[in-house]
């Protein structure tokens, strides 16, 4: 253990630390390409900036009753069940980076298709917390299982980063500087177990890919599986998101899955739902000129 030194001579330490760094402007390097933690600053007054960085984070639902009525070890093995696949899951994905807090993990994802590898992170996640996860406990615990399950929220934005704590010691971590991580957790928190809600602009991928937007034919046939839901504590546009409440199909999941993540977004089996949609919308158009057309004449021979 260090010396420590007194409290009055800490507050003068942090009084020059607040002073000097409130009296000048950071340098925010622009940056691109993968993050890279081991490039981000630490007693230097500089922040990389990451463009369009998506954010899966899935939280555990329940986890303080978890321990209830049950020893310590069992409590630390559900966690170490729950969460050490969610941060496998995050990496087979392609996150850059990836944090634990507790009982919780989120994952950072730059690059090409960013935005579709998040989101598929998260439904892979919530699909193993129920189909996975839920069954073995309630197995291990038939009398009384407990009621968990993963919330996950996704979001994106530009991201700044540092390192802050002591340098040339372990008390360091970095740090996440915009909406991204923030929205994403609010995301979490207000969704329930098995439940994926997403900002707007996550939302917006979503709703212009068929392999996600739709179910598959394996049921009563392709329907929508998103439903319109309010952000809370989001401001802004971004508070218009959606919220997912089924898993990956068992037998078109990894099919699915591995469309979107390439970039694909057109499902042949859709074409002629499709090309009637268009029909329809091109109808409308045709409907409205006319009408315009006949109100334009009315005012002419008026």
């Amino acid at each position: 253990m260090t010396e420590r030194p007194p409290v009055s001579e800490m507050m003068d330490t942090f009084q020059s630390h607040v002073s000097s760094q409130l009296a000048q402007t950071p340098e925010v390097i622009d940056t691109e390409g993968a993050i890279d933690t081991s490039a981000l600053f630490i007693d230097k007054s500089k922040w990389r900036k990451y463009p369009q960085v998506s954010c899966a984070f899935a939280d555990l639902a329940g986890s303080t009753s978890l321990r209830t009525g049950r020893w310590e070890a069992s409590t630390a093995s559900i966690y170490d069940a729950a969460i050490k696949p969610a941060v496998r899951i995050l990496s087979d994905f392609g996150a850059d980076f990836i944090d634990v807090q507790g009982d919780a993990a989120f994952g950072l994802f730059t690059g090409k298709n960013s935005q579709r590898r998040a989101i598929c992170a998260g439904i892979t996640i919530k699909t193993f917390g129920k189909r996975i996860l839920i069954p073995a406990l309630e197995k291990r615990w038939p009398e009384n299982p407990p009621h968990t399950g993963f919330k996950v929220g996704c979001a994106v934005s530009d991201l700044l980063s540092k390192k802050i704590g002591i340098s040339r010691t372990d008390h360091h971590a970095p740090v996440w500087a915009g909406r991204a991580v923030n929205y994403a957790a609010k995301c979490s928190q207000q969704a329930t177990a098995h439940q994926m809600i997403v900002t707007r602009p996550i939302g917006e991928t979503v709703r212009r890919n068929e392999y996600l937007w739709y179910s598959c034919e394996c049921g009563t046939g392709p329907t929508a599986l998103w439903e319109e839901q309010h952000v809370e504590k989001v401001s802004g546009k971004d508070s218009e998101g959606l919220i997912l409440k089924s898993e990956w199909c068992a037998s078109c999941g990894d099919t699915y899955c591995e469309r979107v993540c390439s970039g694909s977004w057109r499902r042949p089996d859709l074409d002629s739902r499709r090309n009637r949609l268009n029909l329809d919308k091109y109808q409308q158009v045709i409907k409205f000129r006319d009408q315009n057309a006949r109100q334009i004449r009315r005012g002419i021979n008026g």
